[in-house]
């Protein structure tokens, strides 16, 4: 696959999962979490403190598409690498009982991963 192709996606769900987290922040945190008023509200301040960080990783990878292949191929290796811890805290989510999360919650981030393996086992 085309690795202009797979940053502009990946860039750009980022980019729109920051703005939905920003706007979305109190209905996501109360659809997901069983949790009392005070959970709810720092649930719904780490909503906005991870917004950011999704904006910056979509920006830099819609910023970035047009570069070389291998290093495109870095930029998905570091995505892959830092998708596996995010996995192991998808999966305590998920088992939390705080939480009304399960697989389809972190689809996704899935198929994110999936498209960057494909595309750094087979870039064009």
């Amino acid at each position: 696959m085309k690795t202009k192709l797979t940053l502009t996606i990946i860039g750009t769900l980022n980019i729109i999962q920051s703005i939905l987290y920003s706007f979305f922040a109190v209905p996501a945190v109360d659809m997901m979490f069983n949790v009392r008023e005070e959970g709810s509200t720092i649930a719904v301040l780490f909503q906005y403190a991870i917004t950011p960080a999704f904006l910056m990783i979509g920006l830099i990878f819609v910023m970035l598409r047009d570069i070389e292949i291998k290093y495109a191929k870095r930029l998905l290796l570091s995505l892959m690498i830092a998708y596996l811890p995010l996995f192991f805290a998808f999966g305590n989510l998920a088992s939390s009982p705080l939480t009304n999360m399960g697989i389809s919650d972190f689809a996704v981030d899935i198929i994110i991963f999936g498209l960057a393996f494909f595309t750094f086992v087979k870039p064009k």
